[in-house]
């Protein structure tokens, strides 16, 4: 369990938008993918992430004009990323030690390889634990929904 890697749970598919793409235009993004986050790009290489998070504390509350603000200035950067070949407890460690939830997986290239979330490792964990722990199978059982269910 201890030596399985971020390969083996990471979702391969990684929406991007170039870093000089509008907020209006990411926003409208997240909706039509169902997503909470996308990966902000300069040609090939990811150099940051913007979240939903990001859009309301930057963006929303501060009244800003959503299509005049461009991404890579309220996207969080730089960006936290690993191999694909780091052990999953140490992407959890990293994701705790930066306060994060996300982590874009880069090949030995640089480009982007996939994402590996929070709930990707606790449903992994909970997997592993054979669905003894509640809490991590409540989170296992919601992420397995929501991957079958369109965003609304």
């Amino acid at each position: 369990m201890s030596e399985s890697t971020v390969k083996e749970i990471m979702a391969a598919f990684v929406q991007t938008i170039p870093a000089n793409s509008s907020v209006l235009e990411v926003s409208q993004m997240m909706t039509k993918f169902g997503m909470g986050s996308i990966v902000v790009t300069r040609g090939e290489l990811p150099v940051g992430i913007i979240t939903e998070r990001d859009i309301v504390t930057k963006v929303v509350s501060q009244d800003l004009n959503s299509s005049q603000v461009l991404v890579e200035k309220m996207m969080s950067n730089p960006i936290i990323s690993v191999e694909p070949e780091m052990i999953i407890v140490e992407a959890a460690t990293l994701m705790s030690a930066y306060n994060i939830r996300r982590l874009v997986v880069v090949g030995k290239d640089g480009k982007i390889a996939g994402i590996v979330t929070a709930t990707d490792i606790a449903s992994w964990l909970a997997r592993n634990e054979d669905y003894k722990n509640n809490s991590l199978n409540a989170i296992a059982r919601l992420h397995n929904v929501q991957q079958c269910i369109p965003y609304q």
